[in-house]
């Protein structure tokens, strides 16, 4: 075993020395093997064109006092009094239209339109007009990455706490299908050598 152990450091330096050497030569500009895809994006126009007539809530009534202005009093003088009236009258039953137009961006835009009358808001009109974009984005994949074989050479080292007691070199293998083949060599200090091959297949898992 003495005799032995010379040449297994011989053996070992030369495995790792043809190694570096094949991780060397292997190495080479990498091929690119990627699937190829197309990108779409599509915008579509979602056209909002509606008008909404709702009624507004009325959540209080506050009582302001008489203004002192003599227009809201009445007066001895009959015709002046008649003429308050009248006018008083006219207001009340005058019905005014208020429009604000609300512009969203270059969207589009929302107006209102509110009916005052008899002193109250009468019914509010909302008119839309905008269109909003929807962009979706498509990707197709126009051809799928082809499989490729794939040889790996390495190796490994057993032992305890105490003492190495067997390299085991090989080689690996991997198909177009990712099932895996493995050829090594097993060399122990004590001078045994053993042989090994071993087959590993792909579960799929969900």
């Amino acid at each position: 075993m003495q005799k032995l152990k010379p040449y297994l450091t011989i053996v070992l330096i030369g495995i790792l020395i043809i190694i570096i050497l094949l991780q060397r030569s292997c190495t080479k500009e990498p091929i690119i093997n990627e699937p190829t895809s197309v990108t779409q994006i599509d915008t579509i126009w979602k056209i909002k064109t509606d008008t909404i007539i709702k009624t507004v809530k009325e959540i209080s009534v506050i009582h302001m006092p008489v203004p002192a202005d003599p227009q809201y009093h009445p007066s001895d003088n009959i015709d002046t009094c008649k003429v308050r009236f009248d006018k008083l009258l006219k207001d009340m039953l005058t019905k005014r239209v208020y429009a604000d137009t609300l512009k969203l961006d270059s969207l589009g835009t929302i107006v209102i339109n509110d009916t005052v009358f008899m002193n109250k808001l009468g019914k509010r009109t909302k008119i839309y007009d905008y269109k909003i974009p929807l962009v979706t984005k498509t990707v197709t994949i126009t051809k799928h990455a082809e499989p490729r074989r794939q040889l790996y050479i390495g190796g490994n080292i057993f032992g305890n706490n105490a003492n190495i007691e067997m390299v085991t070199p090989g080689i690996l293998y991997k198909s177009k299908k990712d099932n895996i083949y493995q050829v090594n060599l097993g060399v122990k200090f004590d001078g045994t050598i053993s042989y090994g091959l071993g087959m590993y297949y792909k579960i799929k898992l969900k």
